[in-house]
């Protein structure tokens, strides 16, 4: 099951093996051979799957039928946002993370947090 959504998810999501792959930090081969069943990743690479698939680790071990992050379509964002978030996903993941931090930072300094 886990391999089946893997590949399903991924393709959604208009992500190579070899672009997966490098956010993982592991080999195109080795998302190749989870894509397969021929082997499965461990538990930092299943969170970060999780993370960047969009998913539940529940939805994809095949536990659950629910992907938990579905983005709701009522939901509108301004232009504007909608730039940003689009320039955030061309990032890897990692510096997706980097970026999230610097912003965190950002708004202790200038105390806006919540």
């Amino acid at each position: 099951r886990f391999a089946e959504r893997l590949k399903e998810l991924r393709t959604e999501k208009g992500l190579t093996q070899r672009a997966l792959a490098s956010e993982l930090n592991v080999s195109p081969n080795c998302i190749c051979e989870w894509e397969k069943g021929r082997s499965e990743p461990g538990i930092e690479s299943l969170k970060i799957l999780a993370l960047r698939l969009e998913c539940t680790l529940d939805y994809l071990l095949g536990f659950s039928d629910d992907l938990g992050n579905v983005f709701i379509e009522s939901f509108r964002l301004s232009e504007e946002d909608a730039e940003i978030l689009r320039e955030m996903k061309r990032l890897p993941y990692s510096l997706q993370q980097r970026a999230k931090l610097y912003l965190k930072k950002l708004l202790e300094i200038y105390d806006l947090e919540k």
